[in-house]
């Protein structure tokens, strides 16, 4: 498949969505600061690769097929994605001062999820054309905006109950874990069902978070 036509597939489904939080926010946020958002959420996928990977290689794997599935879906896939989102929401937007009202976390959160999302998407593109693509666009990339509100809400809500803060932020966190990983969960469960007793069509792993 030609390399533009991939990138497009991959990447429009995000940048849609990108355009459709933001056009709905009744102060929009200003153009840097949600690409801003977007290009660190998109970084955040190096760092992912580089302690999932490695606790691929490390950690033994449950003897059952449904403890790896949930294995695969929370150590390796929700709880470090979320985690770094979390971090851009936190080290870089609600450090802005447009960051000036609830809202904008669930702008920001599903802003520096499509990130995520899009270079994600983009990676596997080149592997598994455009057919793929096209259902990824669909399933993982409006699951990842799903999981960025969630964690955008209680991190906007942190910024204006600054009592509370420690523990709303960490609830996001864990609501939007939780959220991945289920949604992650069952079709990993297959993935390694098949992968235990017979030949896993590539394609097929593709359509998780």
């Amino acid at each position: 498949m030609d390399y533009a036509i991939a990138l497009a597939l991959a990447i429009v489904p995000s940048w849609l969505l990108v355009r459709y939080f933001h056009d709905r926010d009744l102060y929009p946020e200003p153009a840097g600061v949600i690409w801003g958002t977007f290009a660190l959420g998109a970084l955040t996928t190096i760092p992912v690769v580089i302690v999932a990977l490695p606790m691929m290689q490390l950690l033994p794997h449950p003897e059952s097929v449904i403890g790896t599935g949930f294995q695969f879906a929370f150590l390796y896939a929700a709880i470090p994605e979320e985690f770094f989102k979390l971090t851009v929401l936190l080290g870089y937007s609600l450090r802005r001062r447009e960051f000036d009202e609830p809202m904008d976390g669930l702008v920001y959160g599903a802003v520096a999820a499509q990130g995520f999302a899009a270079l994600e998407n983009a990676l596997y593109s080149f592997s598994v054309g455009p057919v793929m693509t096209i259902v990824r666009g669909f399933t993982a990339v409006p699951a990842h905006a799903c999981m960025g509100i969630i964690m955008g809400y209680y991190v906007g809500r942190a910024r204006f109950e600054p009592g509370h803060r420690g523990a709303l932020i960490f609830q996001g966190f864990f609501l939007a874990t939780l959220v991945h990983g289920l949604y992650d969960a069952p079709l990993l469960t297959i993935n390694a069902i098949i992968d235990r007793f017979g030949d896993i069509p590539p394609e097929f792993e593709t359509i998780t978070g």
